[in-house]
């Protein structure tokens, strides 16, 4: 619109009649062009071919921690509560007061060696959704 009036202003003092609809398309059209061609040449190249840097999740080493607990759970001579542990503080996260029976017991009894089958029933129940009523 400024471009428009400016432009009225100045041919008009020169005597050379601009029309003023023709002059407003035509005044249009080129800043419309040249934006276009500001918007294809002046990008930027793209950081594609830039190497990411590498994606660490937070809790890796949670993970390596508990993959240990639990592959040196079955091979010790003498159960360590660190399973034990674990699995509490699992059911903890899940459900703070420990409203499960079985994993209370589990809580409050000894360290002792889980086989892999009493594992996955503890996972499995901590895992059940709970209805907090």
């Amino acid at each position: 619109m400024v471009i428009i009036v400016a432009g009225q202003v100045i041919f008009t003092p020169v005597d050379s009649e601009p029309q003023l609809p023709a002059w407003a398309l035509t005044a249009t059209v080129v800043v419309a062009l040249i934006w276009l061609a500001s918007d294809a040449f002046g990008v930027a190249d793209a950081r594609w071919d830039q190497p990411l840097a590498p994606y660490a999740r937070p809790d890796a080493a949670d993970d390596s921690v508990h993959h240990r607990v639990l592959t040196s759970h079955p091979a010790a001579g003498e159960p360590s509560p660190a399973l034990r542990n674990l699995l509490v503080q699992l059911a903890r996260a899940r459900d703070p007061d420990l409203t499960d029976p079985e994993l209370r017991v589990l809580a409050d009894g000894s360290t002792r060696k889980l086989s892999p089958t009493d594992i996955d029933r503890y996972l499995t129940r901590i895992e059940q959704p709970r209805d907090h009523d």
